[in-house]
């Protein structure tokens, strides 16, 4: 009997790209997962993040509510992951999505900021990134960071270097 399960999520991503949007979104993602990964092999990263980090043409997203934001960063980071992984074949696609959802906040005036952090592994240190948006990480879990130590992050955390700590505000879900 044949798992039609991944049949379904195929399509259902495919119904999604027909709106003018997700396929605008989509198509972003792609071309900017193709100029980060293209970067990271000619500058160095504090130079890619600064490049990226650039103001945008509106200083801050004030035609989006919250709620909208954090959507088209969801739908850019499930974007960037899908291109990540199935396209370049990366096993470790944190890095390339993190930059990529980084580049769209900034691009369009949303306070994002990007963290990289390590932990200990079977064979040394494992790294891994993320994007927060207020202070609170964009399509991660609490419990997946908790295990990192933050070791940069761009711009500055005014928490400096150390542990992950997460963040609650009431009354806001991602």
């Amino acid at each position: 009997m044949r798992d039609w399960s991944g049949s379904m999520k195929i399509i259902r991503h495919l119904q999604e790209l027909s709106h003018p949007e997700a396929l605008r979104l989509c198509c972003w993602s792609l071309l900017t997962t193709l100029l980060a990964a293209g970067l990271l092999r000619t500058i160095s990263l504090p130079a890619l993040l600064h490049r990226f980090a650039r103001a945008s043409r509106s200083p801050i997203s004030q035609h989006a509510s919250l709620q909208s934001d954090t959507r088209r960063m969801q739908a850019v980071w499930r974007y960037s992951h899908t291109i990540v992984t199935a396209l370049l074949r990366s096993q470790r696609p944190c890095l390339l999505r993190s930059l990529v959802v980084y580049r769209y906040g900034c691009k369009h005036g949303i306070p994002v900021s990007i963290h990289f952090g390590v932990r200990p592994g079977m064979d040394g240190l494992e790294g891994h990134s993320w994007v927060t948006l207020h202070k609170i990480p964009l399509c991660e879990s609490d419990e997946v960071l908790r295990s990192y130590t933050s070791v940069y992050s761009y711009p500055e955390s005014s928490q400096g270097v150390g542990r992950y700590q997460p963040l609650t505000t009431v009354g806001w879900q991602p």
